[in-house]
């Protein structure tokens, strides 16, 4: 008997779906995009595990992958079969990049030092038993540098540092055309984060004095596979900040969408353990700013169901449940976890004087930075110049300069402790405005987009303005791998919000 043809009823299931947020992507990531995203994947959760990326190995590695990113991301693509159910065609995607302005941005903020690497002013002179700098010739109307040693810090290291970075973020930009890659690599972040989170906790429980119970840690104030027990408080508050508007994400795409499951429950869950992880860490700068990012977020929620009471589906019963979850886990976690401790740390930080001493330190060298600025206050020091140079105005604050019980002993500072005058003092006012204009378009962007008007996009911008805030402080973005996330971080959340704009138009 011969055979008839019976037509799928897709039409109807496809409605179904629709109504109950369960449609999927039409085709597959393209081969090249999908291994962009584990090449950046794995490039972002190797830089926590390389200890911060502090090693000059770690940062060559780094650079490595961001070559290979962008490799990836300006090959040309090929669409034929089901990635392209409309016909075959090529894409280009250097177009794209030719038109992201923080590629020119980042072109001549690399253009600029690599100029004063090749005019250094200063170099470095060791001997058995001190160090200093002594002046060379240089073109005085070029930016210039101090010549050191690249395992000592130089301009070229930095330039290694900074271009990892840059790389990554226009690759991540100019070849992401899909929100779940988007969403992938957010996903392996928090996870990355979570895992770590995890460790650390577990290192501080134990009271071991080996990072990873191995490796002898250069100091006790390490925190999970940071050195620098700072630096670990903000880059866990930056994975807390992704975690935490990803869950919002998934929560309201859920009621929008009346769907029965949701990720959000997951993404909360590594949201509680991330926030114990930074109050374990002993920065009681992290702990200060993680607790005003949660009672701003919290505010920013209220305030949006409060407004979306009538076009989502809100359940006032499910809500108080939620929040009473919440609450239960958080005291349990500060009971068993012991995070006494780390409130006790913070209350310290206006009584005890040695704490008193500490910020007073760190307001004396940022004095001295600033002084170090108004020397060359158009092109600086030089990238990478700040250790080499700043001795020389060190010295005029005794407090900073002189080890008390030692007074032959000098202390010896890396970095100034707040990342703006440190900034202003190497690359000058010209070498700064790079960066702060690409940060600018960034946010001009979101706005542009209406995505600070979604409360997952506000909570995520604002989580990003932690680093900058810390910043005032410490030296997190001198820290590589905070550095890396965070530009990272940034054009992956502009990214998800224009694709999430295109995606609301259709």
């Amino acid at each position: 008997m011969p055979s008839y043809p019976v037509r799928p009823q897709k039409p109807k299931a496809n409605l179904v779906q629709a109504f109950r947020g369960e449609m999927r992507a039409p085709a597959p990531l393209h081969p090249l995009e999908r291994a962009l995203v584990v090449v950046a994947s794995i490039h972002l959760c190797f830089l926590p595990w390389a200890m911060g990326t502090r090693a000059p190995w770690a940062q060559l590695v780094s650079l490595g992958f961001a070559l290979i990113a962008f490799a990836l991301a300006l090959w040309p693509r090929r669409y034929v079969g089901e990635l392209a159910p409309d016909g075959p065609f090529t894409l280009h995607t250097w177009p794209r990049l030719v038109r992201f302005p923080i590629f020119w941005l980042g072109l001549g903020f690399l253009g600029y030092i690599a100029l004063g690497a090749f005019n250094p002013a200063w170099e470095r002179i060791s001997t058995d038993l001190v160090w200093y700098i002594r002046s060379k010739e240089h073109a005085d109307w070029l930016p210039s540098s101090i010549e050191a040693p690249f395992a000592n810090m130089n301009a070229w290291r930095m330039l290694t540092i900074y271009g990892a970075a840059w790389l990554l973020a226009c690759a991540l930009w100019t070849a992401l055309t899909r929100r779940t890659a988007v969403q992938s690599i957010i996903t392996v972040l928090v996870v990355n984060g979570f895992v770590l989170s995890l460790i650390a906790i577990t290192q501080k429980m134990a009271g071991t004095k080996l990072m990873l119970w191995f490796i002898k840690a250069p100091a006790d104030y390490f925190h999970g596979t940071f050195v620098y027990k700072n630096h670990a408080g903000a880059y866990f508050n930056l994975i807390f900040a992704i975690a935490l508007a990803t869950a919002l994400w998934h929560h309201v795409r859920g009621l929008r969408r009346l769907e029965r499951g949701s990720p959000a429950p997951v993404f909360a869950f590594a949201v509680v353990v991330l926030a114990a992880c930074v109050f374990m860490s002993g920065s009681r700068t992290a702990m200060l700013l993680l607790a005003g990012y949660g009672l701003a977020t919290l505010i920013i929620y209220l305030t949006w169901r409060s407004r979306a009471r009538g076009t989502v589906a809100t359940n006032p019963a499910v809500s108080g449940l939620m929040a009473a979850t919440a609450i239960v886990v958080i005291v349990a976690a500060g009971y068993f976890l012991n995070l006494e401790k780390s409130v006790e740390q913070i209350r310290l930080l206006t009584t005890e004087s040695g704490h008193r001493q500490a910020i007073e330190s760190r307001v004396l060298a940022r004095k001295a930075t600033y002084d170090l600025f108004r020397e060359q206050p158009l092109t600086g020091w030089g990238a990478g110049s700040f250790r080499h140079a700043f001795p020389i105005y060190q010295q005029n604050y005794p407090q900073i300069f002189r080890a008390t019980p030692h007074p032959r002993h000098v202390y010896f500072w890396d970095h100034a402790h707040n990342d703006y005058v440190q900034t202003l003092a190497e690359l000058g006012l010209i070498g700064a405005v790079f960066p702060a204009l690409a940060l600018l378009w960034l946010l001009f962007k979101l706005c542009r987009l209406g995505a600070l008007a979604q409360p997952s996009f506000l909570v995520l911008t604002l989580g990003l303005g932690l680093i900058l805030a810390h910043s005032w402080v410490d030296f997190p973005l001198y820290n590589p791998a905070i550095l890396a996330t965070f530009c990272a971080v940034w054009i992956m959340t502009v990214r998800w919000a224009e694709l999430e704009t295109r995606s609301n138009e259709r």
